[in-house]
């Protein structure tokens, strides 16, 4: 019999389950077989970059008021939009790379899978085309933090069609 592993993640976990079932137990529980935390994905992008020299000077130079200081004042960080897509790019990235190499170890096994909204398709993308073709069922759910007895239920649940 092939095995199954439900694989929940988000921008700093990655949990993956297996289905097991004890003698006399008539339905499956689900067991953690592989865990893995992602620091940067905690953090926020700014914490990782922090060069004061690529700073940005920011200030209106046609809104000083009389007496005001003729040099530029106050600074930007960043230009916002293009750190923080390329920290989530590589934060996503991250997270495909170890769902492929588990996956990749078990060529015969199938999978359900559950991420955010904001992760889920890009995810999904990074994988490879055998191993997407193994992906039993998928949600756009954060379900990392929710408690295991009710995994299967929500995975269930999708499984019927409304």
């Amino acid at each position: 019999m092939n095995s199954h592993y439900t694989i929940l993640a988000d921008h700093a976990h990655l949990r993956i389950f297996t289905e097991r079932t004890e003698t006399g137990q008539v339905t499956p529980t689900l067991e953690e077989v592989f865990a893995v935390d992602f620091p940067e994905g905690r953090q926020s992008y700014t914490d990782n970059e922090s060069d004061m020299a690529g700073r940005f000077q920011y200030s209106k130079p046609h809104m000083r008021a009389a007496g005001a200081p003729g040099a530029r004042s106050g600074m930007s960080i960043d230009e916002r939009l293009p750190l923080q897509r390329e920290s989530e790019r590589r934060n996503v990235g991250d997270v495909a790379r170890e769902i492929e190499s588990f996956l990749n170890l078990r060529p015969e096994a199938s999978w359900d899978f559950a991420a955010g909204p904001t992760s889920h398709n890009a995810i999904l993308d990074r994988l490879s085309p055998p191993v997407r073709s193994r992906l039993r069922s998928s949600l756009s759910k954060d379900l990392v933090n929710q408690p295991i007895t009710d995994l299967r239920e929500r995975f269930r649940r999708a499984a019927v069609p409304a």
